[in-house]
């Protein structure tokens, strides 16, 4: 492992965990009110982030690729 590794690992993980809380928060207020539509804006929270960290992943390995980290 290198520090590169370990740096690259430092940038990553909060810029993650900003998109993770964004798409919560933005998902939480469109509850309307019942537990259906709690379970159901959970569901769709989680679904966003994980596709959302799935693509920036995506860029930063093409990224630090490019950039040669």
């Amino acid at each position: 492992m290198t520090i590169w590794s370990f740096l690259v690992g430092l940038i990553k993980a909060p810029v993650f965990a900003l998109v993770i809380a964004l798409v919560g928060c933005h998902n939480g207020l469109g509850v309307s009110g019942s537990a259906e539509s709690v379970g159901r804006q959970t569901t769709r929270a989680v679904v966003e982030s994980i596709f959302l960290v799935i693509i920036l992943n995506a860029i930063f390995a093409v990224t630090f690729a490019e950039i040669g980290i």
